[in-house]
């Protein structure tokens, strides 16, 4: 099950079908509640929501287990799925993710919603990598184009996510995400997988989540927030190591 981020609209986040996971692997996904196309029900939204809506889609399709690939937003649900329903996890893989709390959280990005669509567009790219800060600073025309396809993507997640208020009530519930307490009692092999360059979800603080899980590994390249999909590289790896991993199993 992959489990995409905050602004995870099918319509722009294909970049999964391109690797090894969607080569090696039947993959489950699907737009976040608030997202896209999903639904929004009444209330106030919180993490637990968002795991259990993933284990009603395991449900709905059959599947009793799976590993579970979380990126950003979607790693802060994968944690809360491993650690409420942890026999239906098999294998964790965490992507650009934090766990909250004592270890140290992502941005709070609710902010740029507020702000004018270029400025937002200009720090949303400083938190997602640091290499845009060097970048416009020494290439401004490189920087600029960055900006403005980073404006065109936001422009088509804009209708329906951010005009429904989907996106926003989506941003509300991560600000409430710490699993730091319950990290001891998630069990599963776990990969995490961190880009040096993110400033969105700092580096130190998926170190100090890798640490703290009893059964993690920890993979740095060198990329910003989309690490896991920037480069053929992490998903190789990934399915490589799930693969091996398999084969034991059966050995024993």
């Amino acid at each position: 099950m992959l489990l995409g981020g905050s602004n995870f609209d099918l319509r722009l986040k294909r970049q999964f079908l391109d690797t090894a996971l969607a080569q090696k692997f039947e993959i489950l996904t699907y737009e976040p509640r608030g997202i896209g196309r999903s639904a929004q029900p009444q209330g106030e939204w919180t993490m637990a929501d968002y795991a259990a809506d993933a284990l009603a889609l395991m449900d709905a399709v059959g599947w009793e287990q799976a590993n579970v690939l979380g990126e950003s937003f979607g790693g802060m649900t994968a944690l809360h799925l491993a650690h409420h329903f942890p026999e239906r996890v098999a294998k964790l893989a965490l992507a650009s993710t934090t766990a909250g709390g004592a270890g140290g959280s992502s941005v709070d990005i609710s902010r740029l919603l507020d702000m004018p669509g270029r400025l937002a567009a200009t720090e949303a790219l400083k938190l997602l990598d640091t290499e845009n800060i060097e970048v416009a600073a020494s290439d401004p025309s490189e920087f600029e184009t960055r900006v403005s396809n980073r404006l065109m993507l936001e422009e088509t997640f804009y209708d329906p996510s951010v005009i429904s208020g989907g996106y926003r009530r989506l941003l509300a519930a991560r600000a409430g995400h710490d699993i730091w307490e319950g990290l001891h009692d998630i069990t599963q092999e776990t990969i995490v997988i961190t880009g040096a360059r993110d400033a969105q979800a700092p580096p130190e603080a998926q170190n100090a989540m890798a640490e703290r899980l009893p059964n993690a590994e920890e993979w740095v390249y060198e990329y910003g927030h989309g690490v896991a999909f920037a480069t053929e590289a992490p998903m190789q790896a990934l399915c490589s190591s799930w693969a091996a991993q398999a084969k034991r199993e059966v050995g024993t």
